[in-house]
Formats: C-alpha cells, sequence, structure tokens
C-alpha cells in the first residue's frame, strides 16, 4: 500500500522532496492538486468538497487502504476525505491545517479566498518569483 503526500496551496507536490530524500519506502507518491502543477480539469471550480472528490477518485483508484499525508490546504483536504471515506485509508496525518472557525488567515489567504482577486492573482502567479519573496 502506497503512501501519499498531499501539498499546500500555493505549492506543488515539490514541497514534499525535501521529505521523501529522508524515506526508505519506494512507495511513496507526491501528488499535485489540480491547479498547482497540474491542470484544473474542465468544469472544475476548487472547491473544498471538488478537490475532496478529487483525492476520492484517485485513491478508489488505488484498490487498496493508503498512508496519507496532508499539509496546510492539504491537510484540511485529507481530513476532509478521512472523516468521509476512511475505508480508502489505513493512516492518516497532517499539518498545519488549521481546524478552527477562529483562526485568522493570513493576508494572502484571504486574498485566495476572494473570487474575482484569488482568480486574477492565480492568473498572474509567477511561481519563480513568487518563491523569491
Amino acid at each position: 500500500m502506497p503512501a501519499i503526500l498531499i501539498h499546500g496551496v500555493p505549492d506543488t507536490h515539490h514541497v514534499w522532496d525535501g521529505v521523501r530524500e529522508h524515506l526508505t519506502r519506494s512507495d511513496v507518491e507526491a501528488w499535485d492538486l489540480p491547479g498547482f502543477g497540474s491542470p484544473r480539469p474542465e468544469g472544475f471550480h476548487c472547491t473544498k468538497e471538488e478537490y475532496a472528490s478529487w483525492l476520492i477518485e484517485r485513491l478508489e483508484a488505488i484498490g487498496e487502504p493508503v498512508d496519507l499525508v496532508g499539509h496546510d490546504w492539504g491537510c484540511l483536504l485529507t481530513a476532509r476525505l478521512a472523516s468521509v471515506r476512511p475505508d480508502l485509508i489505513r493512516t492518516w496525518a497532517g499539518s498545519n491545517g488549521p481546524v478552527s472557525a477562529e483562526y485568522v488567515w493570513h493576508p494572502l489567504a484571504k486574498l485566495w479566498q476572494d473570487p474575482v482577486a484569488g482568480d486574477r492573482w492565480a492568473k498572474e502567479y509567477d511561481a519563480t518569483a513568487f518563491a523569491k519573496t
């Protein structure tokens, strides 16, 4: 059974590169969420439930429970997945996923939550320039 690593936003699977260097398992996969390192499917509106459904479909295709790890937004998505489809998961770990209704989002996260401003930011996003900030 593989281990699946899910990144946060606006990261890609590369956020896991340093971690993967220290793992002895050969069955570890780090996936890109739609719109972050991989194309966004036609009609995909990037809601929490659409991302959770996308993850569920990919995990169902594996055919056995996995060890699932999520970070940041990936933590929230994998927690949602674990709550609705625990049969797909052998173990789950999450980090840096705010689950309190009182959590204060950082300024960029607030921007991403605005449909107009968030879409504009995503269209203008330059990963190389962002990495330098």
